[in-house]
């Protein structure tokens, strides 16, 4: 049996989800590291079907969350 592949968005929503944050909070993360991203986009990301987190936006994320989104 091959183990389905976790989309790191997927990890970041569940995150969000499990420690009662906000989108909004992620956002403002990134923005304050001069990664400009609009809530619409930030969706886009989390979904992956439009686009997906760079690996400088992930490493962003982790240091502002204090995870880590790796597996």
């Amino acid at each position: 049996m091959v183990k389905e592949k976790v989309y790191v968005g997927e990890l970041i929503r569940k995150h969000i989800k499990e420690n009662k944050l906000t989108n909004g909070y992620a956002i403002k993360i990134l923005n304050d590291a001069g990664i400009s991203l609009t809530d619409t986009r930030f969706s886009n990301k989390i979904y992956g079907e439009r686009e997906q987190f760079t690996q400088n936006e992930i490493d962003v994320l982790n240091n502002g969350l204090g995870t880590d989104f790796s597996f």
